[in-house]
């Protein structure tokens, strides 16, 4: 399958998905209660099941991962020569911040196929930001290209994710460990979002405990593609399971990856 030749509808229908968030927050939206922290509307719902509508028409041999719909399949090869691939979909990452009516929240879509990242999307449509990348293509943030920088010395920030998935100790260790090296560090709610602004250099790595892969993806491939290092998420079965995750420039990864993984 070519992504790149369906890459216009592709685009077209995730900034409209986007919108339509913007416009349900607008109304009135019902809630539920997933965990601590953790909250679905129905505009996660039916921005995901219309995202997942577009890409079926496109890809109809292909199978999904979603936040909220979970894992479909609907095709298998049995002669392991299938060209098809999986579409893993977070409708709004950052949920807490959409609905409180903060900008830092996104859209985010990835394409894997022989258990490798091949294609991803972060769309922030409160920020007009449309981050894309391709294995191999590059990363790209409104149609420039993203190459990633070192900060300079004692400048670097961190971005963070707190997970209820793990302990509150791992959390409260980083910090140290931060202050060791005299890091700076931000926590906005969105991993999605943070990997895409490790890419664009607004923050210089991302680290988080445990994200699910429909919050990672994207944004790996996007860190990948503008030059940084991103640790091993696929590993383990992180796919379906998740994993802890350290995406940053190379020199800052090589720092903390011994005291985070």
């Amino acid at each position: 399958m070519t992504i790149n030749a369906n890459y216009d509808v592709l685009e077209n229908a995730i900034k409209r998905a986007g919108e339509k968030a913007q416009t349900f927050r607008k109304g009135s939206l019902s809630i539920t209660v997933k965990g601590r922290q953790d909250f679905v509307s129905q505009a996660d719902v039916l921005v995901e099941n219309e995202l997942k509508e577009v890409i079926k028409a496109l890809y109809p041999n292909d199978s999904f991962l979603g936040e909220e719909s979970g894992l479909t399949t609907q095709y298998v090869s049995h002669d392991g020569s299938s060209e098809t691939g999986m579409w893993v979909i977070d409708p709004i990452d950052g949920t807490t911040n959409y609905l409180q009516k903060m900008d830092y929240w996104c859209v985010s879509v990835a394409f894997v196929k022989g258990n490798k990242i091949k294609w991803g999307c972060i769309y922030a449509p409160d920020r007009n930001e449309f981050f894309v990348a391709s294995r191999g293509q590059g990363a790209f943030l409104n149609g420039n290209r993203l190459n990633m920088k070192e900060p300079l010395e004692g400048h670097a920030i961190l971005g963070l994710g707190r997970s209820n998935r793990t302990s509150l100790q791992n959390y409260l260790d980083l910090m140290v460990v931060l202050d060791r090296y005299s890091i700076e560090y931000r926590r906005f709610g969105a991993g999605a979002l943070m990997l895409a602004h490790v890419a664009s250099g607004v923050v210089h790595g991302y680290y988080e405990a445990h994200l699910n892969s429909w919050d990672a993806l994207a944004g790996v491939i996007l860190v990948e593609e503008a030059g940084g290092i991103v640790s091993d998420f696929l590993a383990n079965e992180g796919l379906l399971k998740g994993n802890p995750i350290l995406a940053a420039t190379p020199n800052l990864w090589n720092r903390l990856q011994a005291d985070t993984l």
